[in-house]
């Protein structure tokens, strides 16, 4: 028997992924002040990059986690699908020979990455050949757990997901910062720790996914056939993935080597605060992947262009208002997160670029889950291969020119260009007609929120103290969210029919 996702439940996923992402950053808030207390600054540049590893592994899956997510939502959109437990499995097999295979090569590297890559000054060759081995030996983990997670999406259990992912954060934050204090606070301490967790939150998740399967679908065995259908979309996810990856971390690869490590500690840091805007977009994504793939499957094209706006401007309207934050008050929000007008100081430019480009970035996501639901994976494959292309060598040139605050820049034209470019070419094909549309329903709340915070900044007082800059960009947030939700007539539309006050 067929079954589908209603819009409660899409809404009550993005309210259950909202609880996962705000466990998330509630973790990164509280223990990134700690472990640059108890590590360092240079330590912690090993940890802003086990942050790229971590990040890494949603790619390194190539493709397998986006397959499982569609097809689970196809299985449930069009009833019982032969085959889908072996599916599951081959897909499963494959994740943890790709996390073997890509850990294994980077352990190999390590050594090399040491002596001929990495500046340090406090830590001992040994102690940073060390670590990174240890994020190799976490990578077929980190893999595996993405897998499981899309499956669990797809089959929309994203309650038990997000209840899974928000303990496996918060425990391994806690268990962390516990071990740097009463053990010793050093790099390998805080890896064998984040290692030993993160393979027990794989076999959770993978525990947790078997349960979730139809009955029917919970003995599959391994069958490479099974997954020959799908091979096509996989590889077009795999190759735009495997390229948005180079293009998210090319700067810190780049920089890693260009900086010393304490300076790049600070810019990890002030990417880290910035990809913090992506934990407000993905309870949007996340949700929304299989709506979208199942209206699609149906062929309900009315639905699907409805839908799209509803999410791309929902998604501007949660975005912006907290990016803006960052982009206009980054030294504030710092010296308040950190407690060092050091930090702050060193960070402020890279945290305004990044988190303008992460912003830009964000409002792609739901045409980018668009493109995967409809099938089309390729476009953004070749978007991200022409731009990889100039990046690389712009964000060497400005790196070493402006050091993190060049290479954040370098992202903020990346993500302007695509915006302007690639979505014109996305809405031809997809949803012919509605790129006006599409632009004015992100552009209007955009406006709206730049006004608030430019004459927020311009009034804010320069020697105010550190509770009254608080109280001033909460207040600040809170208007510019006002705003931003005034101009999106659609968002608000849809809000005042569920609530009962009005037409759909």
């Amino acid at each position: 028997m067929s079954s589908s996702t209603s819009p409660l439940t899409v809404f009550r996923n993005i309210a259950a992924n909202v609880g996962g992402s705000a466990v998330a950053m509630l973790a990164v808030l509280v223990v990134v002040p700690v472990y640059l207390r108890l590590l360092g600054a240079e330590a912690y540049g090993l940890v802003g990059l086990f942050a790229t590893v971590t990040m890494a592994a949603l790619a390194l899956d190539l493709g397998l986690g986006a397959t499982l997510n569609r097809e689970a939502a196809r299985r449930r959109a069009r009833g019982d699908r032969p085959g889908f437990g072996d599916l599951v499995v081959t897909l499963e097999v494959g994740a943890w020979a790709l996390g073997l295979l890509f850990g294994g090569a980077f352990a190999a590297a390590a050594p090399a990455i040491t002596g001929r890559w990495l500046t340090f000054s406090t830590l001992t060759p040994g102690e940073v050949t060390r670590a990174l081995s240890l994020m190799a030996l976490a990578l077929p983990a980190l893999i595996a757990r993405t897998l499981y997670l899309a499956g669990l999406n797809g089959l929309e259990r994203q309650g038990r997901a997000n209840l899974l992912t928000a303990a496996g954060i918060a425990g391994r934050a806690l268990a962390t910062v516990a071990a740097l204090t009463l053990l010793r606070p050093s790099v390998t301490t805080f890896f064998v720790t984040q290692v030993a967790l993160l393979y027990a939150e794989a076999a959770a998740f993978r525990l947790t996914l078997i349960a979730a399967l139809p009955a029917d679908a919970r003995h599959g065995r391994l069958r490479p056939a099974a997954a020959r259908p799908t091979l096509g979309f996989s590889g077009g996810v795999a190759g735009t993935m495997l390229l948005a990856l180079g293009l998210t971390s090319v700067d810190q690869v780049i920089l890693s080597a260009i900086l010393p490590l304490a300076q790049f500690g600070y810019y990890a840091l002030a990417v880290a605060a910035a990809n913090a805007l992506g934990q407000l977009v993905q309870p949007v994504t996340t949700a929304v992947y299989p709506r979208l793939s199942q209206l699609v499957e149906r062929g309900d094209t009315a639905g699907m262009a409805d839908d799209y706006h509803f999410f791309s401007q929902l998604v501007a309207v949660i975005v912006l208002p907290a990016g803006c934050v960052l982009a206009f008050f980054p030294e504030e929000v710092l010296a308040l997160w950190t407690g060092s007008p050091e930090v702050a100081r060193q960070a402020a430019a890279v945290l305004a670029l990044r988190a303008i480009g992460t912003m830009l970035n964000a409002l792609m996501h739901v045409p980018h889950v668009m493109q995967l639901a409809v099938g089309w994976s390729t476009l953004a494959a070749w978007v991200n291969a022409i731009a990889l292309v100039i990046v690389v060598p712009a964000t060497v040139a400005l790196g070493l020119a402006w050091g993190g605050a060049g290479a954040a820049l370098v992202w903020v034209a990346l993500n302007l260009a695509t915006l302007l470019f690639a979505m014109g070419r996305m809405h031809t094909r997809v949803l012919p007609g509605e790129l006006a549309r599409w632009y004015g329903h992100v552009l209007l709340p955009a406006a709206a929120v730049a006004v608030v915070f430019g004459a927020s900044r311009a009034a804010m007082p320069e020697t105010a103290a550190p509770a009254i800059r608080l109280a001033w960009l909460v207040v600040t947030g809170a208007a510019a969210a006002a705003a931003a939700l005034a101009t999106a007539t659609t968002v608000r539309r849809r809000v005042m029919a569920a609530a009962g006050a009005g037409p759909a």
